[in-house]
């Protein structure tokens, strides 16, 4: 199954797109604005990675797909789905020529609705860095609100920082109706 937005589609990982995954994952940039930390990943190391991917419930990773010239700009996850509590977390991972050009609206705006109308989710939350200021900017473009602070929660080049969670709700898009 795909699922379409206005400028892009969100569709499976395939072997195809080890490289953009790799590069990706090896980009000082990148890595330095995500939480977390990583390794330098090797061709090989990718393809092994990408091997051991198994059908998940609680995981759904898409590769952001540009619909007029079927370019692959970016990744996007949902993780920890919850079914009973109706949460997931939200990822996005756009390669830095694609950035600041819509695909990001567009991709969290396609996935939110989708986990709400086709998954029945109810919130979807995103844990920010402090100094991520352009992803702040894309998730409030996209309604999501600021919930808390988890202090000092993530180390990047010899410094502690804090986490901001952002979350939407259901109703904040649908209003009381559902």
């Amino acid at each position: 199954m795909i699922i379409t937005g206005g400028k892009i589609v969100l569709r499976a990982i395939e072997p195809a797109d080890a490289k953009l995954l790799q590069n990706m994952i090896n980009n000082e940039t990148i890595e330095y604005m995500l939480g977390g930390w990583s390794f330098p990943v090797s061709s090989y190391g990718q393809t092994e990675w990408m091997r051991s991917l198994r059908q998940d419930d609680h995981t759904l990773r898409c590769m952001i797909e540009e619909i007029e010239r079927n370019i692959t700009v970016g990744t996007v996850i949902l993780s920890d789905i919850d079914y009973k509590n109706g949460t997931a977390q939200l990822h996005i991972k756009l390669s830095p020529e694609y950035q600041g050009k819509g695909y990001g609206t567009d991709t969290i705006r396609t996935i939110t609705a989708y986990a709400m109308d086709e998954l029945r989710l109810q919130c979807i939350y995103a844990m920010i860095n402090e100094f991520n200021t352009p992803s702040i900017r894309l998730f409030e473009k996209c309604d999501f609100q600021r919930e808390g602070v988890l202090k000092r929660r993530v180390y990047k080049k010899g410094t502690y920082h804090d986490v901001f969670i952002y979350s939407i709700l259901r109703e904040d898009i649908y209003g009381n109706r559902q």
